[in-house]
């Protein structure tokens, strides 16, 4: 059932990006007026997204006070200070590599500043997204930071790497779910498989939604004053954990299932709509 919205409860707004905030990669001025205006009243307005911090515009992180990243496992604020950090070290994601490995998957690594991935995994990301159109080229030309590297595995067992997270392309469901079950075996990861046939992987416990619960203890507030956005698998812990979400009109459907409120689609603003309606601006 889903709960009522009190505006005087909410601390901290929680967006998510691809899909929420960002269509491709751009942001809408009407959301970015919407964001300031959220901003302006008060609330920490935060992004809590799967991106790397060096992947996201720097026209985008302007608009938010806080960053929750690589699905929970960096908390910074917009000086630049680390508020949470939970890497997992070399030895550790070679293990989670050996395992997506043998049930077929190809991976980059985000390492909180860069990005390393092989040539397969680029093919593959191509072939899924607009990574190569002129919106997105001009969009990131600022923030682009990636390696690219023949051997991961052998890359990521230098001294002194930190993975922050691990995504993955697979070619099918079963294979993404297979290596979900064996990561979670370990219990050491936390894989979100998404539709798509790929898969996120943090250490044990890191999530958007425990990022959130950091945030919380440095502002001294309790979960109950989190509103959250969001539109696929790897929000729904952060939509859970809120004391209200709102799930995108082009949202998966286990988001629209979980969500208090369903908004507009990303490409009608859907954010700024939400924002507009439910704090009355």
């Amino acid at each position: 059932m889903p709960r009522e919205f009190n505006r005087q409860n909410i601390r901290i707004a929680a967006f998510d990006l691809d899909g929420t905030v960002l269509q491709g990669s751009l942001i809408s001025d009407r959301v970015v007026k919407a964001l300031g205006k959220l901003s302006d009243s008060g609330v920490a307005v935060t992004v809590s997204t799967a991106r790397d911090i060096s992947q996201i515009p720097r026209d985008v992180l302007s608009c938010f006070r806080y960053r929750v990243t690589s699905n929970g496992a960096s908390v910074t604020d917009s000086d630049g200070n680390i508020l949470e950090d939970h890497p997992m070290d070399g030895r550790t994601a070679i293990r989670a590599l050996s395992i997506i490995r043998r049930c077929h998957g190809t991976s980059c690594v985000y390492l909180n500043g860069f990005v390393v991935a092989t040539p397969l995994f680029l093919i593959r990301l191509l072939r899924r997204t607009n990574y190569l159109s002129k919106a997105h080229r001009k969009a990131t030309r600022e923030v682009r930071k990636n390696r690219i590297v023949l051997r991961m595995r052998g890359h990521v067992g230098k001294g002194g790497l930190r993975v922050y997270r691990i995504q993955t392309f697979f070619k099918n469901q079963a294979d993404a779910l297979n290596a979900a079950q064996l990561l979670k075996e370990t219990g050491l990861f936390n894989p979100i498989v998404l539709e798509d046939s790929s898969m996120e992987t943090t250490l044990c416990g890191i999530t958007k939604a425990h990022g959130l619960l950091e945030l919380c203890s440095v502002l001294g507030c309790s979960a109950d004053g989190i509103i959250a956005f969001g539109d696929s698998a790897n929000d729904l812990e952060m939509l859970r954990t809120a004391g209200y979400s709102v799930g995108m009109g082009n949202a998966e459907q286990c988001v629209k299932t979980e969500a208090d409120y369903i908004t507009d689609p990303v490409s009608e603003d859907g954010v700024a709509t939400a924002i507009d309606k439910l704090f009355g601006y």
